[in-house]
């Protein structure tokens, strides 16, 4: 796996842990971004609207259009993924173990 690949996945495992700690499990790309870009990541908004839809077409997030905001919402495969239970996401880092 080229690193590219690596912090790509992280990338989308960063986004569903921050929703998984969110109010709600919901938050919009803007608040996503900014906890991305603290734990490490170097990305843009349009990076991380990518890494959603991305993860929206595994239905692991669902999202809406409020205005010119896009609201993210973890979904169950999301969660699941989180827990470790049930086949884990395509080209979505496992959570370590503990």
């Amino acid at each position: 796996m080229s690193w590219t690949e690596h912090l790509t996945e992280d990338l989308r495992l960063v986004i569903l842990r921050i929703l998984s700690e969110a109010p709600g499990h919901r938050a919009n790309s803007s608040i996503i971004q900014t906890a991305a870009n603290a734990l490490g990541h170097h990305v843009t908004r349009a990076q991380v609207e990518q890494q959603i839809g991305y993860l929206g077409d595994l239905a692991a997030v669902t999202t809406d259009k409020v205005g010119a905001v896009l609201v993210v919402t973890l979904g169950q495969p999301g969660d699941d993924h989180l827990r470790r239970l049930g086949t884990p996401l395509p080209g979505v880092k496992l959570p370590s173990l503990g």
